[in-house]
């Protein structure tokens, strides 16, 4: 190698970034602050498969104009996904790499705009602030969530915290309904859930969800993996102000991506316990 040869590392920061790239669960939601390295850990889930031929993974946002934004997630695949081949397609925003694997980033920006996926089979479904998405949108896209390349298909996500949103309820275990903080030793828990007439029905095992409802009610794993602006060392080295930033946001903004708080409502319906 000659001396102007540069190797270049490319892995997760060590802590909830790692612990989000190692679980086996089917679903995993990264959320909580910003700041805290969720979609750099969503930008780098593919990488494991990038040698797989048959390999596909959409990234979604809500909106194109999401994706596209000046240092969104299309930018941020631009500083990552040379370095491992990847050659981008901008006009359809799609990655393809040597081995004939790809990556695509789309939007669903409309509830009727999920049936464009309509017949998709796409091994790694993965949405970048999955409370800007609704429960309809993201469970007809798990039912698109299938593969025949090898890749046992999977989907992960990050988000803010929005106690509105439907994630609210699909991370309920993980966060203290006291205080609206997730509760640090629950975080990368396992847990399963199968989906009937509407209803999430939870369990500690995939067993005790079979033995009450039978095995054909397939069940899925989940985990919620709490982030924080401290555990992007990163971010902060690079951009100390950044903390201040947040520091200086009215009080529901700083308490959701600051503190990372799910119960803190504006006005009138604030809710917020110290």
């Amino acid at each position: 190698m000659s001396m102007s040869q540069q190797i270049i590392e490319i892995r997760p920061q060590p802590g909830p970034q790692e612990a989000f790239l190692s679980t086996d669960a089917d679903i995993a939601i990264f959320g909580g602050a910003a700041g805290g390295g969720k979609s750099w850990g969503l930008l780098m889930e593919p990488l494991r498969h990038l040698h797989n031929p048959g390999f596909g993974a959409v990234i979604f946002r809500r909106t194109s104009t999401q994706v596209r934004n000046e240092g969104g997630l299309w930018d941020s695949s631009m500083s990552l996904y040379p370095f491992v081949g990847g050659d981008p397609r901008e006009h359809d925003l799609k990655w393809n790499f040597p081995s004939g694997a790809s990556v695509s980033f789309a939007h669903i920006e409309h509830e009727k705009t999920k049936l464009n996926w309509q017949g998709g089979q796409i091994p790694l479904i993965c949405f970048d602030e999955l409370c800007h998405f609704t429960k309809g949108q993201f469970f007809y896209l798990l039912s698109r969530n299938r593969s025949t390349c090898g890749v046992k298909p999977y989907i992960r996500a990050t988000c803010n915290p929005d106690p509105d949103s439907f994630v609210a309820d699909l991370v309920r275990w993980w966060i203290d309904q006291d205080t609206g903080y997730a509760i640090p030793e629950r975080s990368g828990i396992i847990r399963w859930f199968i989906a009937m007439n509407d209803e999430i029905i939870w369990g500690n095992t995939r067993d005790e969800l079979i033995e009450r409802h039978g095995p054909e009610s397939l069940p899925k794993s989940l985990t919620f993996i709490r982030s924080r602006l401290e555990d992007n060392q990163i971010l902060m080295k690079a951009d100390p102000g950044y903390l201040a930033n947040l520091r200086a946001l009215p009080l529901v903004e700083r308490e959701r991506l600051l503190g990372g708080n799910w119960n803190i409502r504006p006005s009138a319906g604030l809710y917020f316990k110290r």
